[in-house]
């Protein structure tokens, strides 16, 4: 994800206003060239939803050239253009209970915080690996702490696979 972030950094997304008429990404890339200081190359368009489109620049000074420009206008439809921003249509989730928790059986060499995500799932989002887990002291028990909007809803039982890949055999 942070590296899908950085490059969404230098995108903007495009809104169709007023009676919103059908508009294909190869109208917006037309609008943007004859009514910009763009060349081919310099941005792609793509479908997007909520919004209409995204439009994703070769490079940030490239973007910024368009920082003032907000309303763009071809005869047939008219265009509003703000910055791509990861929290524009976020929502706050209630995770209104604190958890602690204890993960037993997990092998020393999967004794990695990615590994608990795993085993969790979306029932819980986890805050912190406690000192000894973290620190690996203690590999009998994988504790943490976590919020949960449903305590029940924590998985008590997994099966965790972990697939290991065999050497291959060199024929002598």
């Amino acid at each position: 994800m942070d590296d899908a972030e950085l490059v969404l950094a230098r995108a903007m997304v495009a809104t169709i206003t007023g009676n919103r008429p059908r508009v294909s990404p190869a109208e917006v890339v037309e609008l943007l060239l004859s009514s910009l200081d763009l060349a081919e190359g310099d941005f792609t368009v793509h479908a997007h939803h909520p919004e209409d489109f995204l439009i994703i620049f070769s490079s940030l000074s490239t973007m910024r050239r368009l920082n003032d420009e907000h309303i763009l206008c071809s005869s047939r439809f008219a265009l509003s253009l703000r910055p791509w921003c990861k929290l524009a249509h976020a929502t706050a989730d209630d995770l209104g209970y604190r958890v602690e928790l204890e993960l037993r059986d997990i092998p020393a060499h999967a004794w990695h915080l990615f590994v608990a995500e795993h085993v969790l799932g979306s029932s819980c989002w986890i805050e912190w690996m406690h000192c000894r887990t973290r620190s690996r002291d203690d590999l009998d028990v994988f504790c943490l702490s976590g919020r949960t909007h449903d305590p029940v809803g924590i998985r008590c039982a997994v099966v965790l696979a972990i697939v290991e890949q065999l050497p291959t055999r060199v024929p002598s």
